[in-house]
């Protein structure tokens, strides 16, 4: 319990110094209970003033610019038990008081909407006024197992990203993905595309698309997926996490994983393992960023060799790692989306057109399916004919530990680092780095290693 404390500790206090605009005094503000997440606005998003929202242990807050509580609304205790199926009534006599922890907190801009995932009532969310989050806008718990998004256990982490949809009759839909882990009494779906609203037969927050390659329950217990960050760029969307390699295994590997935004059966879901040095020492990912690297940083990338030719407007995974080996120490790696992308074409061209075999070696491998044979040989240019997979395509495809994308630390302090936020000022990239005990630390970013022992 107390690294959870700690881990929301220092994602505040990060928050607080990158978002306040005082130089001259640092903005405060604290919560009655422990804060889980913390979402920017959209305006604050780019520079122009707006709100922070704060999710909290039974509560929700909308803050200024200033960090001063402009609204707030209680969201538990609620009366509730994980064994007992919402709508929980007085039937279910086992159900007590149970705090309600927010696991996820999404801004919808266009229709002014906060979408807010908490712990009770099987991870049901809810939908807010992004002006006024004591508005209430949507609630259901008697949708059933349908619109159980979230998580009702503490330690299972839940991520997500705004998306659209597009249905065969050309209507489209705003709709956030979610990444989750296993969780007993949860939804057993690792990926799941939600709508927000009410269309034919889904309802609000349904799970849209069907995907059991990648939606398997089986496959979600044997790896334990930790998940730790989402975002889209280019038409994809990325989800950052770690996991193990299968039931025997208990060691902890990073990946970041890939679809297009508009695939519709996840066909193009695709794995990519993540080294944080050489011998992986750094292996599990704590918390993510992505943000230009600015003229200075991108020269010193290109220079340093390891990372390719990089552009001061490139975008880059910044990404806090910890050690299974050393939990004394951690260490922050960089990898650009371009050589992200790359390996990943790589290895679905492999599978698709050289039966997953790249330099007389095995490439890729399918963690969520049980076939022995998987990967084909079709013409060269598949992997660029159908860059969003297709059905009679393999698919979900994971990269072998061999061809993982390796870089070394550009940062390693004996410390541990469970959050991040980067900014570039006058052409340099600054890191903001907050710590499992809640110091926030703000460094230039090197294209060299620097460690801070």
């Amino acid at each position: 319990m107390e690294r959870w404390w700690a881990w929301q500790l220092a994602l505040v206090a990060l928050a607080t110094v990158y978002l306040s605009p005082s130089h001259g005094k640092m903005a405060e503000f604290t919560s009655d209970t422990l804060i889980n997440n913390v979402v920017a606005g959209p305006d604050l998003r780019r520079g122009q003033g707006g709100r922070l929202y704060v999710g909290a242990v039974n509560a929700l807050y909308q803050l200024n610019q200033n960090l001063e509580v402009e609204s707030r609304t209680e969201t538990g205790p609620k009366r509730d038990n994980r064994q007992c199926t919402p709508p929980v009534t007085d039937a279910c006599e086992e159900a007590v008081d149970t705090d309600n922890h927010n696991k996820l907190l999404l801004v919808h801009a266009a229709r002014d909407v906060l979408v807010v995932c908490g712990s009770v009532f099987r991870g049901i969310c809810s939908l807010r006024n992004l002006s006024n989050v004591e508005q209430l806008l949507y609630f259901s718990d008697t949708k059933g197992e349908k619109s159980y998004v979230a998580s009702a256990e503490e330690s299972v982490s839940v991520v997500g990203v705004m998306s659209y949809f597009t249905t065969r009759e050309k209507a489209n839909f705003t709709v956030f993905l979610v990444g989750k882990g296993y969780g007993s009494h949860d939804s057993t779906k690792l990926i799941s595309t939600r709508i927000l609203q009410d269309y034919g037969d889904w309802v609000v927050f349904d799970s849209i698309i069907e995907a059991s390659a990648v939606q398997a329950n089986p496959f979600v217990l044997r790896y334990l997926h930790d998940f730790r960050f989402a975002f889209k760029d280019g038409g994809f969307v990325y989800f950052l996490f770690s996991r193990t390699l299968g039931v025997q295994d208990t060691k902890n590997f990073t990946f970041v994983s890939r679809m297009c935004e508009d695939d519709q059966g996840y066909y193009s879901y695709t794995e990519l393992q993540l080294n944080c040095s050489a011998a992986n020492k750094y292996n599990k990912a704590q918390a993510a960023y992505v943000a230009t690297p600015g003229e200075v940083l991108a020269q010193s990338m290109t220079s340093s060799g390891q990372y390719g030719r990089v552009s001061a407007s490139d975008k880059v995974l910044f990404v806090t790692f910890t050690s299974d080996e050393d939990p004394s120490t951690s260490a922050m790696c960089m990898f650009p989306l371009r050589s992200i992308n790359s390996r990943l074409v790589e290895i679905i061209g492999a599978c698709y057109s050289h039966h997953g075999i790249i330099s007389e070696k095995a490439a890729v491998y399918s963690p969520y399916s049980s076939k022995e044979e998987l990967c084909s040989e079709k013409p060269r240019d598949m992997a660029h004919r159908y860059r969003c997979g297709a059905e009679f395509l393999p698919s979900p495809l994971a990269s072998k530990a061999e061809f993982a994308l390796t870089v070394e630390p550009s940062l390693v302090r004996k410390a541990h680092m469970t959050a991040v936020a980067v900014a570039e000022v006058e052409g340099h990239a600054v890191a903001f780095l907050g710590t499992a005990t809640g110091e926030v630390t703000q460094l230039p970013v090197a294209g060299k290693s620097v460690f801070m022992l």
